[in-house]
């Protein structure tokens, strides 16, 4: 039975998504952050040091990072589904922009979700300034500017097993 270990509000949701595409049985290991800190739990280091979450639990192998976990999870159990044959041209698309949302997209949406939090909390005199600054600058949004983009968006959440994954994970604030 695959495991997957699930700290509220983090990139596991997606990993949920992908076993429930790909029809899969799972457990999953609820894992809250500390609300305050929005830390993970002790808890979690004992399955990663980091605390870091998703963790999947496949037997005896264990497997972290969401990139990793996908490509673990579509190579043993894809049967050809949801990942072009190795060694074609549509293999290579596939996995830059798998490691493009991990490597180039992602570190633009974190930092917008930091400088949110900074700017919302009690912070040094010296960092107020700087910190809207920069929520200002990383902030783009998603509207009608980008009708190609919010077109895929609507799709990938009328997806049923994208809903069955909320169901299962539990509440995801950044979805929306």
């Amino acid at each position: 039975m695959i495991i997957v270990h699930h700290l509220n509000n983090s990139r596991s949701q997606r990993i949920l998504w992908l076993l429930e595409e790909l029809g899969l049985e799972y457990e999953i290991k609820k894992y809250q952050r500390d609300p305050k800190t929005m830390l993970a739990p002790p808890e979690l280091r004992a399955v990663h040091p980091l605390g870091k979450s998703p963790v999947v639990q496949d037997g005896d192998t264990i497997v972290a990072e969401s990139g990793a976990i996908i490509e673990y999870l579509v190579g043993r159990y894809g049967d050809g589904r949801l990942a072009p044959a190795p060694g074609s041209p549509e293999r290579l698309r596939y996995t830059y922009f798998l490691h493009y949302a991990e490597g180039s997209a992602m570190p633009p949406l974190l930092l917008k979700l930091v400088f949110d939090r900074v700017g919302s909390t009690p912070a040094p005199f010296f960092v107020r300034p700087i910190a809207p600054l920069e929520a200002a600058a990383a902030r783009g949004g998603l509207d009608a500017q980008y009708p190609k983009l919010s077109a895929f968006l609507e799709r990938i959440h009328a997806r049923p097993a994208y809903r069955r994954a909320l169901e299962r994970g539990g509440p995801y604030d950044f979805v929306k």
